[in-house]
């Protein structure tokens, strides 16, 4: 078993994946299984114009994420994120809930391939109960809080209501740990 397991979660501007929607949001916690705790390692906004995602997408984001138009223009270069991820991902050993949303979408398309550059978990979902897996890919955000909120109703990852990609890697790291303790995973 790898030191330490990266969890990558991440927040899109629609369902479809690559290449009609985007990464607006990433989250990596790096979990230890043995000592069986997490740390955040990496979070951050992608810069987009609003302008050019257009309406649909930015309802779609607000609905769904709380992230609004203006926290778009903070965010940080969609090149320069992706390098970070990879440098922080490169030659370890990575999972996230659904394999299919974050590794089949977005993460095996440029700027962000991670082909041969990671090993790859199975997915968290996987594990879990027929009820707590994700159906569709695109619905691994709500999945993740609906099974955190089920398995771990203390919130361990002190995380409240919020939920940004960094939320969500905090409580798939959970989950994680919590299917360990339980010989799961």
């Amino acid at each position: 078993m790898a030191d330490k397991v990266y969890v990558v979660e991440t927040l899109t501007s629609g369902p479809d994946g690559y290449p009609y929607d985007e990464i607006i949001d990433i989250g990596i916690c790096a979990v230890d299984l043995e000592n069986k705790d997490f740390e955040t390692v990496y979070n951050s906004m992608v810069y987009y114009d609003p302008k050019n995602l257009g309406k649909k997408k930015l309802d779609y984001i607000s609905e769904n994420f709380n992230v609004y138009a203006e926290e778009l223009y903070g965010g940080e270069p969609e090149k320069k994120v992706a390098e970070e991820v990879l440098r922080i991902i490169k030659g370890k050993t990575v999972a996230c809930y659904d394999i299919r949303q974050e590794f089949g979408k977005y993460m095996i398309c440029a700027p962000w391939d991670i082909t041969y550059e990671t090993s790859i978990m199975p997915g968290i979902s996987l594990r879990m109960p027929i009820s707590l897996r994700c159906k569709l890919p695109e619905d691994e955000p709500f999945i993740i809080r609906k099974a955190y909120k089920r398995l771990l109703p203390d919130d361990p990852a002190n995380v409240g209501r919020n939920r940004r990609a960094i939320d969500l890697a905090a409580m798939a790291s959970a989950l994680m740990i919590e299917l360990r303790t339980k010989g799961k995973y």
